[in-house]
């Protein structure tokens, strides 16, 4: 009987773990995230990458700039300075391809990421080509922005390869306001 029991536990434990976390799970959740509007102009990054054990193993601070042409086809440059001075930059392309659906792409990206955008957060899967010993792999990134109240964006991200989690990635996002004039 304990037999039994152990294993329906562990198949309930199997299958509940599987289902997570889905875009449609913050349909009705506010404020709105429309991608058009917070990606444009000057933000600043923080964040920092977690192994597999959650070891925190790189920190960095990022200024991104976004803009949108006039067929609403939106780039977003990302510039990343690490805490051991190695500098980082990606060009995100972001194509429409619905009312909140975006194809995006990049120099390190492997294909096209798939953006969607539903109530406050934004959902971007994409395959990144990352530099490893003498050579690079590609690991599947799943990201998470998740807008707030005072337009703060917190971001986390799952890296996996084979299907297995090597890393995470948590970053804070903060649009830039132009300063205040005072008279």
């Amino acid at each position: 009987m304990k037999l039994k029991s152990f294993l329906t536990l562990g198949m309930c434990g199997f299958l509940t773990g599987c289902g997570g976390m889905q875009i449609d799970d913050f349909a009705n959740s506010s404020p709105e995230f429309i991608p058009q509007k917070y990606f444009n102009g000057p933000m600043t990054a923080y964040g920092m990458v977690k192994d597999r054990d959650g070891k925190i193993i790189r920190r960095f601070k990022g200024k991104l700039v976004g803009s949108w042409d006039k067929n609403g086809v939106g780039t977003l440059d990302e510039q990343f300075v690490y805490d051991d001075g190695e500098k980082q930059t990606r060009v995100w392309t972001l194509t429409p391809t619905g009312k909140k659906t975006f194809r995006g792409t990049a120099g390190d990206i492997v294909g096209e990421a798939q953006m969607i955008a539903k109530g406050n957060t934004v959902m971007i899967d994409y395959t990144m080509r990352v530099p490893y010993n003498d050579s690079t792999i590609d690991i599947n990134v799943r990201d998470w922005l998740h807008l707030q109240e005072d337009g703060v964006i917190l971001n986390h991200s799952k890296m996996k390869k084979f299907g297995f989690e090597v890393g995470e990635l948590v970053i804070t996002i903060i649009k830039d306001f132009p300063p205040h004039k005072t008279n």
